[in-house]
């Protein structure tokens, strides 16, 4: 086995309390201004590279005029505890192992460190990480 405290894991997936905010709060911020300026926070893969870009704005679209209204980060926080609990009820229905549930729960809480749920809706990621584990 390897040593806990000198592992990449410790290095790059422990976090303080402060620094999790910090990481949300930035995600965020990055997901409200993309959806003032384009008016939508999907972003758009190039079907050849793979590559990641913001969407054109709509013709008719003003910057700041969008009519939704982004989350807040104590709102992105419920719907990422409420679907942590729905990864555990699939889980539970299919007879998963502790060790698959604690993965995918893992996985999911990674994934929305660097993206927003205005982004990737939780539902939509569910599945895939329940197929990965």
């Amino acid at each position: 086995m390897s040593d806990f405290q000198t592992s990449t894991h410790r290095e790059r997936w422990i976090f303080q309390p402060q620094d999790l905010v910090d990481k949300w709060t930035g995600v965020n911020r990055r997901s409200a201004e993309t959806l003032a300026q384009y008016g939508t926070t999907r972003l758009k893969v190039d079907p050849v590279d793979g590559s990641i870009s913001n969407p054109e704005p709509a013709p008719d679209h003003v910057v700041g005029s969008s009519g939704v209204k982004p989350l807040s980060c104590e709102e992105e926080q419920m719907m990422r505890r409420f679907y942590e609990q729905k990864i555990q009820e699939v889980c539970k229905a299919f007879k998963f192992p502790h060790k698959i549930q604690a993965t995918a729960i893992i996985y999911f809480k990674r994934f929305y460190l660097q993206w927003s749920v205005m982004e990737h809706h939780p539902k939509h990621i569910i599945g895939r990480k329940s197929c990965f584990c």
